[in-house]
């Protein structure tokens, strides 16, 4: 039997079966949205729990990235991912050819039938006087500024190039109007990059900088697309560093990351769970999957949430607990102080409840 005829992928032909193979392999895994979240995170890559439900509920071909964060969360082997990658391009490729044909099919307009054609005859003359100030000049109108012996190919350059010639007319009178504007600092370019790296750049000025950051002890995904997950990570180095947090990398920052790292050795995630173990010994087990959810067992886990306000470390503490305690962003992202934090809230309570972790569904 052929290949194609047993692999449910290689069977998907539009956008919709594509995505319901995808709902299916996250319902085989057994994972909730926010184990899958923390699993891709695990692996290097960005998916929240919200932007996958948004994902499955949707008929739409998903960005290659985000299957490829479902898939490797899932555990799907390397060969399997791209396999799906292929199907997916496959359904682009299509989609992207009958969008072509769509548009040509859209420009050529038919002629419309003789019953809705307009009445023959000339139209009756419209008597609108124009304003003063708008009157054309005194003297004949050619009918046609391009003589009807011009084949129609040369007739139509013609007509760009009068067209062209009164925008170029058009903007020279509104530039005399308008007070010329010229690029801010931050977006002037220098040696080829922007001054300011910021979210939803991409190319290889942004690669240099995740590069960076990964020298300097802060994974991130290394693929040229300044995205969330360089955003939370720009952010820890900031803190970590003393710098301004913006999220932006400037000068300063880029500097920074040129010399010596500023970030402490990072703490892998089984240091974690046995400090967490060891912090937590009423109840390890509870302490470590709390942890898990809320971080990843990631101590520089920078979470932004749509206000603009933050959470960090391992139990995500806020903006306003960290005024309220009286500590700075840096000492929050270090893992020693958010346990200890974390457990001087469980003595006061005894349990967990206070951080709101529940699996999506």
């Amino acid at each position: 039997m052929d290949d194609a005829a047993l692999d449910p992928v290689r069977q998907a032909a539009t956008a919709g079966e594509y995505v319901a193979l995808l709902r299916d392999a996250r319902r085989r895994s057994g994972l909730t949205y926010r184990e899958i979240s923390r699993r891709a995170s695990a692996t290097g890559h960005w998916l929240p729990a919200s932007t996958l439900a948004t994902m499955l509920g949707r008929s739409t071909l998903p960005r290659e990235r985000t299957v490829v964060a479902l898939l490797a969360a899932c555990g799907t082997p390397a060969g399997e991912v791209e396999r799906w990658l292929t199907v997916r391009r496959d359904i682009e490729a299509h989609l992207s050819e009958r969008d072509h044909w769509a548009g040509q099919d859209r420009r050529t307009t038919p002629a419309p039938p003789a019953d809705l054609a307009p009445p023959a005859g000339p139209a009756p003359p419209v008597e609108l006087a124009p304003p003063a100030d708008l009157a054309p000049p005194v003297g004949p109108v050619p009918p046609e500024l391009v003589p009807p012996d011009v084949p129609r190919p040369a007739r139509r350059r013609l007509r760009l190039a009068v067209l062209a010639l009164v925008g170029v007319l058009t903007v020279g009178a509104v530039g005399v109007l308008l007070p010329r504007v010229t690029p801010s600092p931050d977006e002037a370019p220098t040696d080829g990059c922007p001054t300011v790296l910021r979210q939803g750049m991409y190319g290889p000025c942004v690669l240099g900088l995740q590069e960076r950051l990964v020298a300097g002890g802060l994974f991130v995904p290394v693929d040229g697309w300044f995205g969330p997950d360089t955003t939370s990570r720009l952010i820890a180095f900031q803190a970590l560093g003393g710098l301004p947090v913006s999220g932006t990398a400037d000068g300063q920052v880029l500097d920074e990351l040129a010399d010596d790292p500023v970030v402490a050795a990072r703490w892998p995630e089984d240091r974690v769970g046995k400090y967490l173990r060891g912090a937590f010994p009423e109840d390890p087990a509870g302490a470590v999957q709390v942890a898990r959810c809320l971080s990843g067992l990631d101590p520089y886990r920078v979470e932004i949430a749509a206000d603009g306000s933050r959470r960090w470390g391992v139990f995500q503490f806020s903006d306003m607990e960290l005024s309220r305690l009286g500590v700075d962003r840096r000492t929050a992202l270090d893992p020693v102080w958010n346990i200890r934090a974390a457990r001087d809230v469980w003595s006061r309570t005894g349990s967990f409840e206070r951080w709101d972790c529940a699996p999506l569904p």
